[in-house]
């Protein structure tokens, strides 16, 4: 069985290669962003509520009898567990299988936490918004007190920051988007945060000039020697040789935490992402890069975390909104039956992709985190065949073709966000 060391670097191997556009780490971290942003192809429903659902049930599909997403060679992989459970709890599809995860979660928290030092915060916060959604006791879940085990690390590293690091040694490519997640399940489970967490993550915001003011990135040091006036190190642009800088999803993630727990960030997070959106409507890792279906789902929960709707115009590009790009990436009826539903990631050679398919979810979902009451039904299937039948003078002939959901009707009502 993997080791919790072993299962946070592989995790963080999976951040970099699902997000990153670097061809020479092929090897190491997967497929690099290679081709444009679009899948290419229609997607099967331009219904964001639909494309959730059926996103939803393809992850439902991938879960083992025992509960469990498995990765290589069969082995249980806890992250996407717990991703996916999150999913299918965001798209409000599926109670038996979302059960059955959350039995084998409870049965194998030290696997998905890790233990000791080499407890993991985002982790952590990950299961803690999944508890909250089961509506099961965070400090008994499989025998274990996740808001304990949690709050043991805060400072280990460094004043404020949850978690030691100690199997990847320093939170440069991470801290903030786990600092993000510890905070939100926390707030799931009611729990209030320290307040130096919070205060952690508002010092990490970049301000000054137009080009960094609202955004973060994955990790600011504090400066060596120490500098009272201006404690941590600069901001950056993003730079792919160091995966350092600012970019979407640390941003995205640390508004969506600090919207949660009642504070508004000094600078305008929501500014700083709407002009990193590119023209076709979608949000890449970094500011310039192509859409990928990964941070545009989590922008779009930024965006339902600030109050305001992924199709706003402040979100539209021409014909196209955050969403409609979102979409673009679903794998639609060409696809083989199994994959329809999924979410591919561009330059993975169109077929489906775990992490972009649970992450997409979320945003098709138009839900930001916490979840607050979830309710389950069953999702949709896409591409369902329709029969119908002509009279002709020999008799009767009868076609099949598959059927794609449509956006239903706009309404006049104003929406309702949470988070």
């Amino acid at each position: 069985m993997t080791q919790p060391s072993e299962l946070r670097s592989r995790v963080l191997a999976r951040r970099l290669a699902g997000l990153v556009l670097v061809a020479s780490l092929l090897a190491g971290l997967g497929p690099a962003l290679l081709s444009s942003s679009s899948a290419g192809a229609a997607p099967p429903t331009s219904d964001p509520a639909t494309a959730a659902g059926y996103g939803a049930r393809w992850l439902a599909a991938q879960v083992t009898p025992a509960g469990y997403i498995a990765g290589h060679g069969g082995v249980p992989d806890a992250s996407d567990t717990v991703l996916a459970a999150l999913s299918l709890a965001a798209a409000g599809h599926d109670q038996t299988t979302f059960d059955s995860m959350v039995s084998w979660l409870a049965a194998n928290v030290d696997l998905v936490t890790g233990t000791g030092s080499d407890v993991d915060p985002g982790a952590t916060g990950y299961l803690l918004l999944v508890v909250a959604a089961a509506h099961d006791d965070a400090t008994n879940f499989g025998g274990v007190d996740l808001v304990a085990r949690l709050g043991a690390t805060l400072g280990a590293f460094e004043p404020g920051l949850y978690g030691s690091y100690a199997s990847v040694g320093d939170p440069t490519y991470s801290g903030v988007y786990d600092q993000s997640l510890a905070l939100l399940g926390l707030r799931a489970v009611g729990v209030a945060p320290a307040g130096g967490a919070i205060d952690w993550l508002v010092a990490q915001q970049c301000g000054g000039s137009a080009e960094f003011d609202g955004a973060w990135m994955s990790y600011r040091a504090p400066k060596v020697p120490a500098d009272p006036t201006d404690p941590l190190t600069p901001c950056t642009a993003f730079d792919s040789t160091t995966f350092t800088g600012i970019d979407t999803n640390s941003t995205a993630l640390a508004y969506e935490a600090l919207r949660a727990v009642g504070h508004t960030p000094a600078h305008d997070a929501l500014a700083w992402l709407a002009q990193t959106q590119n023209s076709d409507g979608s949000f890449g890792f970094y500011v310039g890069n192509d859409g990928d279906p990964n941070s545009t789902g989590l922008v779009i929960q930024a965006i339902v975390a600030g109050g305001q709707s992924p199709s706003d115009p402040t979100w539209t590009k021409g014909a196209d909104t955050a969403l409609s790009a979102l979409g673009t990436f679903q794998l639609g009826c060409d696809a083989a039956a199994p994959d329809q539903g999924a979410f591919t990631f561009p330059g993975s050679g169109g077929g489906p992709s775990l992490l972009a398919t649970e992450q997409a979810v979320w945003g098709e979902a138009e839900t930001a985190f916490p979840l607050g009451s979830v309710s389950f039904t069953d999702p949709p299937v896409p591409c369902q065949p329709t029969t119908t039948t002509t009279a002709a003078a020999s008799g009767t002939s009868t076609t099949a073709a598959p059927v794609l959901a449509v956006a239903a009707a706009p309404v006049d009502a104003a929406p309702a966000f949470t988070g």
